[in-house]
């Protein structure tokens, strides 16, 4: 297959191919190995996790694909449906594969006959550690994943920033890369102390959800955006909202009150987000106080869907 010249590449053992994949690739193993891992300790069925390791990647492709396709609007309108085909060409949705990926552990459970939580708790583990590889293979390709220019000197000789000709930018791929790799054991350890089947996949969703927010709204690269307005930003604050409603829908009678104080923060949450949105693109505000306030922000909704599940694992001691 003739490789495009501009991407760049690698050659291992005289077989040459594109950086970014073999990042890729490297992520595409080491979530396997999890997956394979947590499935014989957590006892699952035989044959779980070769299926489970088969599900994850045919529908994390096909919706990772299937959500950049509907979300990218580079030339004004929905890409043609001829080019959807063309996946050399890339494109692909971090979001658009978490769902499949979650899709996929249900569709498993469902054809194992396990409880889908199991499953979920498995590859929500295995997640951060792909998206974390993959992240740090985004280093190649140019004028991708980066922030607005640097206001302030705090940031820019450190690790996480570059320069050109026209200023200092922070290395947004690099510092979501690092937030994934903080994430995994944080899943793995939590995995490993629950005792209900479900709890971890939750924790993703808050955790992935609330740090995704503020990555996206980090990011100046205008991928997957409409306006000011980055769509998986949105999808992320989607992931957040659906942990903490989750949570408050199994609450119960003993702790609703506690559920829709943290129904109305997420609420507020997006609407407070959306102004800080509009401050940084439309005003001169100090812009690190405005993200140490996304970050207040969203941990509020986060604290109080973690004291729910909290709560849940005592009532189940």
């Amino acid at each position: 297959m003739k490789l495009y010249d501009e991407a760049e590449k690698i050659s291992i053992l005289g077989v040459e191919g594109y950086r970014f994949g073999f990042f890729v690739l490297l992520g595409m193993l080491a979530a396997a190995g999890v997956i394979g891992f947590l499935c014989w300790a957590k006892r699952c069925r035989k044959g779980t996790a070769p299926l489970l390791i088969f599900l994850s990647c045919l529908l994390g492709g096909l919706f990772s694909r299937l959500g950049f396709c509907l979300m990218n609007r580079e030339l004004g309108a929905m890409m043609p449906l001829a080019s959807w085909f063309q996946i050399t060409g890339g494109g692909w949705s971090m979001a658009g594969l978490v769902i499949g990926v979650m899709l996929a552990a249900l569709l498993c459970a469902r054809i194992t006959g396990q409880k889908a939580g199991k499953t979920l708790d498995i590859v929500a583990c295995a997640l951060p550690l792909f998206m974390a590889l993959e992240r740090f293979g985004e280093g190649c390709v140019p004028e991708f994943d980066y922030s607005r220019e640097l206001s302030t000197d705090l940031l820019k000789h450190s690790f996480l920033a570059f320069s050109d000709d026209y200023g200092a930018y922070l290395a947004t791929w690099k510092l979501a890369g690092i937030v994934m790799l903080i994430l995994f054991p944080i899943l793995i350890w939590d995995v490993i102390r629950s005792r209900e089947d479900g709890d971890t996949a939750l924790l993703f969703l808050l955790l992935f959800g609330s740090c995704t927010v503020i990555l996206e709204s980090l990011r100046y690269d205008r991928f997957l955006s409409v306006s000011f307005v980055g769509l998986e930003q949105i999808l992320a604050a989607v992931f957040l909202g659906a942990g903490v409603v989750i949570l408050a829908l199994r609450a119960g009678k003993a702790k609703r009150r506690l559920g829709v104080i943290a129904v109305i923060s997420l609420l507020m949450m997006v609407g407070i987000v959306i102004g800080l949105e509009f401050a940084l693109d439309r005003t001169t505000f100090n812009k690190l106080l405005i993200y140490l306030a996304f970050a207040a922000v969203l941990a509020v909704p986060v604290a109080l869907a973690l004291r729910l599940r909290g709560v849940e694992r005592d009532i189940r001691r």
